[in-house]
């Protein structure tokens, strides 16, 4: 049986191996409060260079601390496989030329290597061959264009950045992953960042070990384990 925690308490789900469970969501508390809220950090939109278009499918930013879910070992309480992604169709934009990538950025709401100050994520970045309907993508629509080993330092309510470079011509989908390997043997701990407060369209997350091999909608597996709205924090910036 698949488990999902809600903060300390465990609920059960169906799909599940008996060593992993997806843990995470909302605290037992109830719904957070603005207290637990990590806003974005204000920036002087002003002076953004010339035709720099950032994308982004979530209303806000802002980090919501005991929020996320992961696909976690129920005895160890250490991260297993899991990716996060989002699907961007450059139409929806109204961009009419090539976007030439220069970043992307995601939200972490716990990130807690097992030795040292840091653990190893990778983030890809390709094109969806078209827009994405239903609840899962299809894997044979993806193709990656270029990927970055990263090392994800220790935090909580925090933001990476991370450089990568990648021409999406104007009439596809560019599509973004952060990758998490097993972390079981190193002793690693991830959630990524999100929130409940509206979002334009879908991010997915796939976890293999609890039963999510396709990448699926994170709304799908929210409903599966028995939480609320779950809006991964996650964009993607270039130029024009």
């Amino acid at each position: 049986m698949k488990w999902f925690l809600v903060g300390l308490a465990i609920v059960g789900c169906a799909k599940a191996g008996k060593e992993n469970s997806i843990i995470g969501g909302l605290t037992d508390a109830g719904a957070p409060t603005d207290a637990d809220d990590i806003p974005e950090p204000d920036g002087p939109l002003i002076d953004a260079p010339p035709k720099q278009v950032t994308l982004t499918q979530t209303t806000s930013a802002t980090i919501t601390l005991g929020h996320s879910f992961a696909c976690i070992g129920t005895t160890s309480g250490f991260t297993r496989e899991n990716s996060y992604y989002r699907v961007f169709t450059l139409a929806d934009y109204s961009l009419a030329s090539t976007l030439h990538v220069t970043q992307v950025e995601f939200g972490i709401q716990t990130a807690t290597a097992g030795t040292g100050q840091q653990q190893p994520a990778k983030v890809k970045i390709g094109t969806y061959g078209v827009p994405p309907t239903g609840t899962t993508l299809d894997p044979a629509q993806i193709r990656v264009i270029s990927s970055v080993d990263i090392q994800i330092p220790n935090g909580s309510g925090t933001r990476m950045t991370v450089p990568i470079a990648a021409d999406i011509v104007s009439s596809t989908s560019v599509i973004v992953e952060l990758a998490i390997p097993d972390g079981s043997a190193a002793g690693n701990k991830f959630l990524i960042g999100s929130n409940a407060q509206s979002e334009r369209k879908p991010g997915y997350t796939r976890g293999p070990d609890c039963g999510y091999v396709s990448p699926t909608a994170m709304s799908t597996v929210a409903s599966d384990i028995g939480v609320g709205e779950t809006d991964i924090i996650m964009t993607v910036t270039g130029t024009m």
